[in-house]
């Protein structure tokens, strides 16, 4: 095979994965501005709970260790 050939062929596969690239990002269904904006006071909300739940159980785990620590010196 001469090496016209392999760069022909080299160049054909690059556009065909660019191709297949391009197909699959043309599929992508963006959110609308006001379907983001939702979702991300949603995000933002729960994450705050999350934490606020961890810390109390930081602080309950805490408060028992050091109770139990206590007792036992």
């Amino acid at each position: 095979m001469s090496s016209e050939n392999k760069e022909k062929k080299g160049k054909n596969k690059l556009y065909g994965t660019y191709t297949i690239y391009r197909s699959e990002f043309d599929k992508i269904v963006w959110p609308s501005r006001p379907e983001l904006i939702r979702k991300t006071i949603t995000v933002v909300i729960i994450s705050g709970l999350f934490g606020a739940y961890i810390a109390m159980l930081d602080g309950a785990l805490a408060t028992l260790y050091t109770t139990i620590v206590g007792f036992l010196a």
